[in-house]
């Protein structure tokens, strides 16, 4: 009889992301998987929804409890939020143990993959990050289509947001903006105002409806971000653009992803002098030219 492994989640969209290839790992390793997601958005759950790798799936946001038993437990949560759920482990048998928390800063889904190599599972060649989603062309997204993601977090994560994605649409004719309001906006505040001709599905999706749409589209552009990792989880041509923060601590991408930097050699300054090289000008991301990302994504679209 196989093993029940009970996996946990939670924190941002990206992270748990980045936690799926241990999902894969685990299934291809012979457990029965119940998931638990404590998400900072209520339907970061809904992403999983119709993976055949599980067998029940619980929305803790939503107040889901998953049940009492089982084999193992694996508390596959950041160092950064594992205080919120430290005390529920202490009384529950059959945790896994964690890694050290330097490897989760040294390389994220490696982090999680120590899970899945402490159970016995093969992790080398380590799978690539997955989401069970297809392709929703209900809202004209199609292979010709691309997809613009210009936002992230709020307040200083804001600083990930490359500022030029109103310009890259003038250079595409079939374009879509997903995200939420305040994806609209720079780091600064400054609005951004898109051409005439992009359709904006911003604050109109749920994640899940996102995510689908992601996937139809024929190129898909980003920042570092959660919906970034969402779209290149679900195997669009993705291009991520990266300044402050590290790609290299994120682990590896799948094949469908092309990272983008300026190089600067104050870069990346996140666990640093974070911004101190520039004043908080952001020049890392103000270098990556409107050219270069459109000369990208020529590659898969008209422009």
């Amino acid at each position: 009889m196989e093993a029940t492994a009970l996996v946990h989640l939670a924190s941002g969209v990206g992270n748990i992301v980045l936690a799926t290839p241990m999902l894969v790992a685990l299934s291809r390793g012979g457990f029965t998987i119940d998931l638990l997601v404590d998400g900072d958005y209520r339907d970061t759950a809904d992403l999983f929804h119709g993976w055949s790798a599980l067998r029940r799936l619980y929305n803790g946001a939503a107040g889901e409890e998953p049940m009492p038993h089982y084999d193992v437990r694996i508390p596959a949560i950041p160092p950064f939020y594992w205080s919120r759920y430290a005390a529920r482990y202490r009384t529950l048998s059959g945790a896994v143990a964690r890694p050290p928390d330097s490897l989760f800063f040294q390389n994220e889904q490696a982090y999680y993959l120590k899970f899945a190599r402490q159970l016995g599972c093969a992790v080398s060649p380590a799978p690539a990050c997955f989401l069970p989603i297809s392709p929703d062309r209900t809202f004209g997204i199609t292979s010709a289509t691309l997809v613009l993601a210009p936002g992230c977090k709020t307040g200083v994560m804001a600083a990930k947001r490359w500022a030029y994605f109103p310009e890259l649409a003038e250079d595409f004719d079939d374009v879509a903006i997903v995200g939420v309001e305040d994806d609209l906006r720079q780091f600064g505040g400054a609005p951004m105002r898109f051409p005439a001709h992009v359709r904006s599905l911003v604050g109109k999706l749920s994640l899940r409806e996102t995510a689908s749409v992601m996937a139809a589209a024929g190129a898909v552009v980003a920042n570092d971000s959660g919906l970034g990792h969402v779209a290149a989880a679900v195997g669009t041509p993705t291009v991520l653009l990266f300044g402050p923060t590290s790609h290299e601590v994120l682990g590896g991408f799948p094949r469908n992803v092309i990272v983008l930097r300026a190089g600067l050699l104050c870069e990346p300054c996140w666990h640093s002098a974070r911004f101190a090289a520039c004043s908080q000008r952001i020049d890392c991301l103000a270098g990556i030219a409107i050219d270069r990302v459109a000369s990208v994504i020529g590659e898969y679209l008209p422009s």
